[in-house]
Formats: structure tokens, C-alpha cells, sequence
């Protein structure tokens, strides 16, 4: 979690993908860990392999709303460099489930062609807990 203290940074890595005259408006930093069923058994051989596996196999994002679309970038590596990008138009969003609980905003993006799972701790970067909310209510249509 610490890639993303800086909070000019989403805005910086998302320009590139943003179309001409659309608005990032807000933006989070979450993972995807792997399954929990994977873990117990990597730290129960060994605690200090089990946390550099699941280290390697978590999947960072940015996630950012537009104006238009819900953008997902994938990070990877100490740079801090693009590796995956999806989009969901909002005009044709496909089905989503999210919540906010007491540390982490969950999303679950329910396309069969391209689908999307993290979640986002309200610590992950300034301002996190704040705008996944809003990303959340913006996607499901619940008030914030």
C-alpha cells in the first residue's frame, strides 16, 4: 500500500486513458489477494514464505471514475507500471456488487467476458475510504 501515498498520482497514471474531455472524479487503490484457502496452507509451512508468496501473488489496481466509464489499472513492480487496463462504459455497466465495511470497500464488477474483484482499505492511500464510497455509490446506485 505504500505505491500510492502521493495523491497526484492516480490522477498522473490515468491520463493517458482518459478520453478527450472526460473528468476523473474519483479514484482508489485496492488488491486482490489470493483465495483464502491458499494462504492458510503457504503460512502454515512457513510464515516468512507464506507472506513473500502471497505477496507475489496479490494484484494491485487504481481504480477510477470518470465522467463516462469506470477505469481499472493493474500495477506491478516497484515503478509502478501498467499492466492491465479495463473499462466499463457506465451507459452500459454490467452487473455489480460492492460494500463498505469497517475497513474495506468491496467491488465486484459481474462481466462474464471481463471481470473485476478487489477490494480497497480506507487507509490505502489520502482520501481512499472517500472515494471508494463514492465509487460504490456511483456503480450501484445507493447513496453514499
Amino acid at each position: 500500500m505504500a505505491r500510492f501515498k502521493d495523491p497526484n498520482i492516480p490522477a498522473a497514471a490515468f491520463q493517458p486513458y482518459l478520453e478527450p474531455g472526460e473528468q476523473l472524479r474519483h479514484w482508489a487503490y485496492g488488491v486482490k489477494q489470493p483465495n483464502l484457502l491458499l494462504i492458510m496452507p503457504l503460512f502454515l509451512l512457513a510464515v516468512l514464505p507464506g507472506a513473500i508468496a502471497v505477496a507475489l501473488l496479490t494484484k494491485e489496481y487504481v481504480v477510477g471514475l470518470t465522467d463516462r466509464r469506470f477505469i481499472v489499472l493493474r500495477f506491478k513492480g516497484k515503478k509502478v507500471e501498467v499492466q492491465e487496463v479495463l473499462e466499463y462504459r457506465l451507459s452500459s455497466l454490467p452487473p455489480v456488487e460492492a460494500s463498505t465495511g469497517g475497513l474495506f470497500t468491496h467491488i465486484k464488477i459481474l462481466d462474464p467476458a471481463k471481470p473485476f474483484v478487489a477490494k480497497f482499505h480506507r487507509m490505502g492511500m489520502p482520501g481512499n475510504r472517500e472515494h471508494g464510497m463514492a465509487i460504490e455509490a456511483a456503480l450501484t446506485g445507493k447513496p453514499a
